[in-house]
């Protein structure tokens, strides 16, 4: 691994979970799993906190530090195979996460008033009754550290768009994405390949899944995007100091998303299990 010595990683990086706990206010059908929708919602929930702010980062070409989750609901719904659409009965409850290691955004989630709000995305009007955040702490380090499972909860995928080239989950894949995320993101800067020896897959049980996006061009139609979802245990090797960096990446994936259009909702994961 590069020298050990050089590798400084940002000081003071602020993690929000922040999960917002809802009531459907009517019966409805719609595209849960299109993410231009939800993407919309949570624009508009933003926008209500600060206009100037959320003009910002929706016009923003950059990388940007947060992802969210699909609004899911306690009951099962009955999909049909139609782009992604399910069924929400009057009264149902469910949540959303958004994460993130912004500090504006942090802020501004921070300061925000439930107050039985209304949430709308699409046909379906909630009510926000409850909203939870949490801090984490990238420098709690487990131990011992051996093995880690993530959990994949949108789909997941890596696209290489000079290329023009969609690549599988591999450990290469997303230590390259990540570090080159966590670099843009002025977090670290470090060598993905000098990586790859301390973190191998030992089980894989995720599975095919596919999200949409609304087609800017025509809005009447959506593209979709097929990725993985599901649990991948990593195994976590070499000395004390490479396991805490590897941690540390997997950690704040969490909060960044792992993979591709991770802003839109893709690649949105937490951290299942340690042993």
């Amino acid at each position: 691994m590069q020298d050990n010595n050089r590798i400084k990683m940002r000081r003071n990086i602020t993690l929000l979970k922040c999960k917002f706990s809802v009531v459907a206010k009517k019966d409805a059908q719609i595209p849960l799993r299109n993410h231009s929708k939800i993407y919309g919602a949570i624009y508009n929930l933003l926008f209500e906190m600060d206009p100037q702010f959320s003009r910002k980062i929706h016009l923003s070409t950059t990388v940007r530090p947060w992802t969210y989750s699909y609004l899911t609901f306690e009951r099962k719904q009955p999909k049909s195979e139609i782009k992604g659409f399910v069924k929400v009965k009057k009264g149902e409850r469910g949540h959303f996460f958004i994460k993130t290691i912004d500090p504006e955004i942090g802020r501004l989630i921070k300061s925000y008033t439930v107050q039985n709000k209304l949430f709308k995305i699409d046909a379906l009007n909630v009510i926000i009754e409850r909203l939870n955040i949490h801090e984490g702490n990238l420098n709690e380090i487990p131990d011992p550290l051996n093995t880690v499972t993530v959990r994949l909860e949108t789909p997941t995928f890596f696209y290489y768009a000079q290329e023009k080239r969609l690549e599988n989950f591999t450990i290469e894949a997303f230590l390259n994405f990540q570090c080159e995320k966590f670099k843009q993101l002025g977090i670290v800067n470090l060598e993905p390949t000098q990586l790859y020896p301390y973190l191998i897959i030992v089980q894989d049980y995720t599975r095919e899944s596919t999200g949409y996006l609304t087609n800017k061009e025509n809005k009447s139609e959506v593209i979709s995007y097929k990725g993985r979802i599901g649990n991948i245990t990593f195994k976590i090797g070499g000395n004390p100091l490479e396991k805490s960096i590897m941690w540390k990446i997997l950690y704040l994936s969490e909060y960044t998303g792992i993979g591709s259009r991770t802003t839109r909702g893709f690649g949105h994961n937490f951290i299942l299990s340690v042993a």
